[in-house]
C-alpha cells in the first residue's frame, strides 16, 4: 500500500477517536512492511479527535490571536498615515503572505507547524523585554509593544498544543525479539 493511502487511513481511524497508540498497533499488523519510525512519525503530527475536541477552545484562542496580530500591524499603519485607504494593495504587503499560510496550516491542525510557530514567536521574548523596558523609560511605541506581545502569546500557545497534541512517541526495543515498539504518551480523557 501507497505512504498517501497509509496516511489516509490514519486519519480515518484517528477520526472514529481510536488513541494513536492503537492506532500505530493496528496499522503496523496491518501493514507489517511500514517502517515504525515513519508510520510513528505520521501518527505524531495528525491530532486525536479526543485531542481536537479537548484543546478546539485553545487552538480556536490561538487562531484569534493571530489574526488579532495582523489586525495590529495593519491598524498601526493605517492610523499612522503610512498607507491610505486607496492603496488596496498596500494592506497586501501588511500582512505577510506566509502568515497566512502559517495560520492555514495551524486551522488545519498540521502538527509540524506548531512546534515551528512556537519557537519562532517565542523567540520574541527578548523583543518584548527590550520594548517593556523603552516604554516604561520613554514611553515607547505601544503598536510594537502590543505586537510584541502578542507575538510572545502565540508562541507560548503554539508550544503547548505542540507538546499535548502532538507529543514525541518513544521508542522501545523488546528484549526478547529485539523488535522496536513505539509508545505514544497516554491521551487525557478528562477536561
Amino acid at each position: 500500500m501507497s505512504n498517501k493511502a497509509i496516511k489516509a487511513k490514519v486519519r480515518e481511524l484517528l477520526d472514529f477517536g481510536l488513541p494513536k497508540q492503537q492506532v500505530f498497533d493496528n496499522l503496523m499488523l496491518e501493514f507489517p512492511a511500514t517502517k515504525p519510525g515513519k508510520l510513528a512519525e505520521w501518527l505524531r503530527y495528525m491530532p486525536s479527535l479526543s485531542a481536537r475536541e479537548r484543546y478546539r477552545n485553545l487552538h480556536l484562542g490561538l487562531l484569534a490571536i493571530i489574526v488579532l496580530s495582523a489586525a495590529v500591524r495593519v491598524l498601526r499603519q493605517v492610523l499612522h498615515g503610512g498607507v491610505h485607504l486607496d492603496q488596496a494593495t498596500a494592506y497586501l504587503s501588511l500582512v505577510p503572505i506566509a502568515t497566512l499560510l502559517v495560520g492555514w496550516s495551524l486551522y488545519r491542525w498540521q502538527g509540524q507547524v506548531f512546534e515551528w510557530v512556537g519557537w519562532g514567536n517565542l523567540m520574541g521574548v527578548f523583543g518584548l523585554f527590550k520594548g517593556l523596558n523603552l516604554f516604561v523609560k520613554d514611553g515607547g511605541d505601544p503598536w510594537a509593544l502590543s505586537a510584541r506581545l502578542l507575538g510572545v502569546a502565540i508562541g507560548a500557545i503554539a508550544l503547548f498544543l505542540a507538546h499535548k497534541v502532538f507529543a514525541k512517541p518513544k521508542k522501545e526495543k523488546d528484549p526478547m525479539t529485539g523488535a522496536v515498539r513505539m509508545l505514544f504518551p497516554q491521551e487525557d480523557k478528562g477536561y
